[in-house]
């Protein structure tokens, strides 16, 4: 299950990494390292107690609109975000849409684990060391580390500095990882492992709570001591992505190609998304299953054009690249392609730009373009501290989705004072309403803890491909709350039938 915001964030990984794991019999070991976000002494804020922390589970228009954005592709738009504004909200601490977040203090002893006199640990899981998709996740640490600097800069959390404890699982080692956590780190903030089920019952036993940047399994859907700033659940669907491309083109969703590789982890998020794309009008005519690991896309997108598909949310959703490819060889030319948000990027772009016979190619996002971060304070803020922090690491949505996660911990973290505990941060986290991280994220009415039935947004925002850059269709969107589509409707409810469906895959 992918509930950060959309489901399919990390479809991408899990099949390639369960084949690995078939095929291989192994896993990658990796220690955990320290970023330097501190100048403190790590060891100083290990405390060993777990006790005091352990209860707080009390937790996707048939042409480009004129009034799109055509501003610059998100990686290559960071470069001029900086503003006189952003600096100064950089220097006191506040951040722009959330407020006062870090400020000096005396700190204080602590028994907690993870707090010292002047220190917080913090735990950032990813998977970057891993040798399948090299570098997946790497941007959870490196947000974390220029929000840690930046906070750090304006006296911290109430006095006590945020030190950055890289916890890579490089796929196969979150159980190993998440023990090591529980060992010193108060939180887990801003992270996620693609294969992250072996974590939950060890986070859950040693009290280690969690303001996650995504989950992807049931169990970590639904885990305690934990609050999700997107809302998933298992038993409904954000899609009205797929109504907007229905409203733009009702013909062609009436003969629909879907799909996802044959693996429970990936098939059981995508046909929610079948589900969710029918009732909102979409027809799937075809839904493909391909073996967990493709080489060649050709057979696939051939299958899809013999069926007479028009309309297109591939069964790739990991590298556009050779799909897009295999697209121009068979001279495939579908109404339009869909995809999901992990694909805005600057690669996507490429693909469009090197494969011109392409159809319109459009993108659901619930985050903030970050070709538009000038229009939003709060996004510019976060472009701005990581060219000041982390210059030279490219920005894209994962930097907003860590981001999200942080300031919520941030602003829940601030209001605990310094009697900072673990139950305090998610009362209050699972207490915020209408939370959008500023306008990084599309709004939230109201969070709550994971093991509570949180309800996801209903908005999103779409975005269309284009050569010389990716950009909000405001057209295509039909906005009802600032660039966000925010009907209820989007929300769609699983049946009984359905769920149940899902679950025995």
């Amino acid at each position: 299950m992918f509930c950060k915001g959309r489901f399919q964030l990390r479809t991408s990984v899990v099949p390639l990494a369960i084949a690995v794991a078939i095929l291989t019999g192994t896993s990658i070991a990796l220690p955990s390292t320290t970023a330097g976000a501190a100048s403190a002494s790590a060891s100083a804020s290990a405390s060993a107690s777990a006790s005091a922390s352990a209860s707080a589970s009390a937790s996707a228009s048939a042409s480009a609109s004129a009034s799109a954005s055509a501003s610059a592709s998100a990686s290559a738009s960071a470069s001029a975000s900086a503003s006189a504004s952003a600096s100064a909200s950089s220097e006191s601490g506040v951040w722009p849409g959330v407020g006062k977040l870090c400020e000096p203090g005396t700190g204080g002893a602590s028994s907690v684990r993870g707090v010292g006199h002047k220190t917080i640990n913090i735990a950032v899981f990813n998977d970057a060391a891993n040798t399948i998709t090299p570098g997946l996740e790497v941007e959870f640490p490196q947000q974390a580390t220029a929000f840690a600097d930046w906070c750090n800069a304006a006296g911290g959390i109430n006095g006590r500095k945020i030190v950055i404890d890289n916890r890579d699982a490089a796929l196969f080692n979150a159980a190993q990882q998440t023990t090591a956590a529980c060992q010193s780190d108060f939180m887990a903030v801003g992270g996620g492992m693609a294969l992250d089920q072996p974590a939950v019952p060890i986070r859950e036993k040693c009290g280690l709570g969690q303001i996650t940047g995504y989950v992807v399994s049931n169990a970590s859907v639904l885990a305690s001591e934990q609050v999700d700033p997107g809302g998933g659940n298992t038993d409904t669907i954000p899609a009205g992505y797929f109504g907007a491309m229905t409203k733009a083109y009702p013909k062609a969703v009436k003969a629909a190609g879907m799909g996802a590789g044959d693996t429970p982890s990936v098939l059981q998020p995508e046909t929610k998304a079948e589900f969710g794309a029918e009732a909102q009008g979409w027809k799937v005519v075809d839904f493909l299953e391909p073996p967990v690991s493709v080489e060649n896309w050709t057979p696939y997108v051939e299958q899809y054009q013999q069926k007479g598909v028009t309309a297109l949310w591939p069964a790739d959703d990991s590298n556009f690249t050779p799909f897009a490819q295999a697209m121009t060889t068979a001279g495939y030319h579908p109404a339009f392609v869909l995809l999901g948000t992990q694909f805005d990027n600057t690669q996507t772009q490429k693909d469009v730009a090197d494969n011109p016979s392409l159809p319109p190619v459009y993108i659901e996002t619930a985050w903030w373009p970050l070709a538009q971060a000038s229009q939003n304070p709060s996004t510019e803020e976060l472009v701005t501290i990581m060219h000041k922090y982390a210059k030279g690491d490219p920005i894209d949505f994962d930097d907003e989705e860590g981001a999200e996660s942080w300031l919520l911990w941030a602003k829940a973290a601030s209001a605990c004072g310094a009697s900072l505990t673990v139950a305090c941060v998610l009362n209050h986290a699972a207490a915020t309403k209408n939370w959008d991280a500023g306008g990084i994220q599309a709004p939230i009415a109201s969070l709550t803890l994971s093991n509570e039935n949180p309800q996801p947004s209903p908005c999103f925002a779409m975005l269309k491909v284009e050569t010389k850059g990716i950009v909000y269709d405001k057209a295509l969107t039909h906005p009802t709350r600032s660039i966000w589509n925010c009907n209820p409707k989007n929300v769609v409810q699983l049946t009984a039938a359905q769920q149940a469906a899902v679950n025995a895959l």
